[in-house]
């Protein structure tokens, strides 16, 4: 009889340790899931963030303007002007973290804001009423973003009927796409008039 006991009490530990062990491996389980749902869940918040942020935080380009050259045989449009606001139910836009990318029949520039080494682009407050920039924080602001095209030794000037696109990429991954032509009447201008693009 004793045995028998012994022997049933051997089993009752046995089993105890088993049941033990197996709480222990679905508490791990159910930490390790917790942990990876919490991590998808934040990761999933930044990336719904982001998305937002490029389709809501646009910019708004009004007009886009060129400044003569007719110092070289033809004359050319030798600085573009892009006056810029807000688009409705934007956050603020900083553009110090934009870039400008120039694509023309001459060449691609990558133009950065008030860049130590290449090529910048300046921007010009226009209208700013609470004094913020290069910061777009309001749609009262408004912005002119301006860049040569024959900074440096490359010459990326524009000549008559040519034509340019300009891809503007915030800092939130935004982006804005304008086309720029040089009119017909280039030859009539004076050198340093402004003329729309």
């Amino acid at each position: 009889m004793n045995a028998a006991t012994d022997q049933r009490g051997q089993v009752g530990v046995e089993t105890l340790i088993v049941f033990i062990a197996m709480i222990l491996v679905a508490a791990i389980a159910a930490t390790m899931m917790i942990t990876t749902v919490s991590s998808l869940q934040s990761t999933a918040e930044t990336s719904s963030q982001d998305s937002q942020d490029q389709v809501t935080n646009q910019l708004l380009i009004l007009s886009a303007t060129g400044r003569v050259d007719t110092s070289t045989a033809e004359p050319r449009i030798d600085r573009v002007q892009l006056s810029v606001m807000p688009a409705p139910g934007a956050s603020e836009i900083d553009l110090s973290g934009a870039s400008v990318e120039y694509i023309g029949s001459n060449g691609v520039r990558n133009y950065s804001y008030e860049a130590a080494y290449g090529d910048s682009f300046e921007v010009i407050a226009t209208a700013d009423p609470d004094g913020t920039a290069p910061v777009l924080t309001s749609r009262d602001d408004r912005y002119t973003i301006a860049f040569d095209l024959d900074a440096g030794d490359r010459d990326t000037t524009l000549a008559t009927g040519e034509s340019a696109t300009l891809r503007i990429v915030g800092a939130s991954g935004a982006e804005t796409t304008w086309i720029v032509t040089a009119p017909h009447s280039l030859d009539r201008a004076d050198d340093g008039d402004v003329v729309e693009l």
